[in-house]
């Protein structure tokens, strides 16, 4: 069951745990019991709560980027990597397509792979940060949410001389902390408006279709070039099924920017 799936059914039972509470008492025109108030108050905190940790685009704890605004305009996105050979695989087709990413990277594996970053820099192309260990932010304080986003933009600075502007959540998973530590570390937080489940390994072709079905207008597309910390993660499907992506927006004349470029270009509309 897909995490947006859950969260719905979450705040689903939670409105229903509402209604059963209240509805005898309103159409009875009884006053509610503080305690049964009280029960119903906090079902309904904790559903919007839960919203906001599990539901990328929830505004709960902050804006959230999820699409940009420009027209004719794309940004195609990797989770996870860099990892070998599958970054350098996907960065020759970029750059067979003439065409810019973003690389959300973590700082783990970032540690072993400093010239591919550096290779994607040179090639026109935006790393952002993705933490160090691909943590699970909700269950994680203020002081380490903010070291784990610090020691990988540290890294990627060191390295390529280009501290990230941009942040996204392991899975997208936040709580209050997390938007606001990421900004402080000068990184805006960023989510996607398509994503295709690549790391189920669904087939290349599933996986394109996926993708195409959401190219439109300021779309953010998530892919993977890595795994979490899986010690041998599999992007073989996402190497495939790139091409055929980035001929669909080329057909299509979007020009696929990185989220940085995405961004500002929306701020000018």
């Amino acid at each position: 069951m897909r995490i947006v799936t859950i969260v719905v059914a979450v705040v689903a039972a939670a409105l229903a745990l509402a209604v059963m509470l209240t509805a005898p008492f309103a159409l009875a025109g009884l006053t509610l019991h503080p305690l049964r108030l009280t029960s119903v108050v906090w079902a309904l905190l904790a559903s919007i709560a839960l919203y906001g940790v599990f539901e990328r685009r929830a505004p709960v704890f902050g804006r959230i980027v999820s699409r940009g605004r420009s027209k004719g305009t794309i940004a195609i996105t990797f989770d996870d990597g860099p990892t070998e050979p599958y970054t350098t695989q996907i960065l020759d087709i970029l750059r067979d397509a003439g065409a810019r990413a973003t690389f959300f990277v973590l700082g783990a594996r970032a540690v072993t792979s400093a010239a591919t970053l550096r290779r994607a820099i040179a090639d026109g192309h935006e790393v952002g940060n993705h933490t160090w260990a691909h943590s699970a932010l909700p269950l994680c304080g203020p002081n380490f949410i903010r070291q784990t986003i610090r020691a990988t933009s540290d890294f990627v600075e060191r390295t390529t001389g280009v501290r990230p502007r941009v942040f996204r959540a392991p899975f997208g998973w936040r709580n209050p902390w997390v938007d606001r530590s990421a900004r402080r570390e000068g990184c805006e937080p960023v989510a996607w408006s398509v994503g295709v489940h690549d790391t189920d390994r669904p087939g290349a072709d599933v996986i394109a279709d996926r993708a195409i079905a959401g190219l439109r207008d300021g779309a953010i597309l998530l892919l993977h070039d890595g795994r979490s910390l899986d010690p041998e993660p599999d992007a073989s499907q996402v190497v495939a099924a790139l091409p055929r992506i980035l001929e669909e927006a080329r057909r299509r004349k979007l020009r696929m920017l990185t989220i940085s470029e995405l961004l500002d270009e929306s701020g000018r509309q």
